[in-house]
């Protein structure tokens, strides 16, 4: 069991001094007070105290209601006008009005096994509210695009473009026109028109390219065949002169080619594991690469390859 202990609400009643001490202070004080040559006027005016309470004080006429902390004030406040020893003065205050401690009483037991529910009741509230903000935000943060279709993001260093699969030459119309199969049109204008997300980290998407160990001969000597062969996973874009994208994802080891009719501009995300061949000639990688990451172009006059 445990005690509740609080006030006492009911005070004691006032207690008048001891006469005679108040008598033997009153002398005191007169006593100081002429051989300062004031009048009991000039200190209650300088004090801001009623001139019958100083009086009163003097006389040793001290009742039960000039008891406490009022009296203990005017004989500090009386003591100091007159210049009475501060030591003499709050011995004179102990015995007239001396400070009473308030009692303290048992106001009910608290029994040990409620305390102790209710202190661990209240700490377990705080730690459920805490797991139930905390764990969400948790699982989004891990788990939060899990099922998203990483094939949509995009960096944020380029704009969107439409990511072609198409491999190798693109079939031709009766103009010489290139052709794109219906279906991959259709593919490519829906993709076009879905929301892109901006991303500095690579992802592996559905449109990815897949290796390829076969390395085709030059349709014509207009055609420009560019092939990497990847030993470790590197971003590539390889974009030709129409502004259209033949690739742009993250590759994984492998051999890859790209067969274009006009200039290519292709950017290597991890050169140092990527050896290059532009139509059947190996191409030195390493020339045009700064801090691992190469641009070069391929069948431009000012290009580099």
């Amino acid at each position: 069991m445990t005690l509740r202990a609080e006030l006492d609400p009911t005070p004691a009643g006032p207690v008048a001094p001891d006469p005679a001490a108040a008598a033997e202070a009153g002398a005191l004080f007169r006593a100081a007070r002429e051989r300062c040559g004031l009048g009991i006027a000039e200190c209650a005016a300088r004090l801001a105290i009623p001139a019958p309470v100083l009086r009163r004080l003097e006389d040793g006429k001290l009742g039960a209601l000039d008891s406490g902390v009022f009296l203990r004030g005017h004989l500090r406040s009386y003591g100091r006008l007159l210049g009475i020893d501060p030591a003499t003065v709050e011995a004179w205050v102990r015995t007239l009005a001396p400070e009473v401690q308030p009692l303290l009483r048992a106001s009910g037991r608290l029994p040990s096994a409620h305390y102790a529910i209710e202190r661990y009741l209240r700490a377990g509230s705080y730690i459920a509210i805490t797991v139930a903000i905390a764990a969400p935000l948790a699982w989004f943060a891990m788990h939060g695009d899990a099922s998203g279709d990483r094939s949509r993001l995009q960096a944020i260093n380029s704009s969107p473009v439409a990511v072609s699969t198409l491999r190798g030459p693109p079939a031709r119309g009766p103009a010489g026109v290139p052709q794109v199969p219906a279906d991959a049109a259709g593919k490519g204008l829906a993709a076009a028109r879905q929301p892109l997300l901006a991303t500095m980290t690579p992802f592996l998407g559905g449109d990815a390219a897949t290796p390829d160990e076969s390395v085709p001969a030059r349709a014509s000597s207009t055609d420009h065949v560019l092939a990497m062969r990847l030993s470790a996973p590197s971003w590539v874009e390889v974009t030709n002169g129409r502004g259209q994208h033949l690739e742009y994802a993250l590759l994984q080891p492998g051999q890859y080619h790209w067969v274009s009719d006009s200039p290519l501009q292709v950017l290597v995300g991890n050169a140092s594991a990527v050896n290059v061949t532009v139509n059947g000639r190996h191409f030195p990688i390493e020339n045009v690469s700064a801090s691992n990451v190469a641009r070069f172009s391929v069948g431009t006059a000012s290009g580099n390859g």
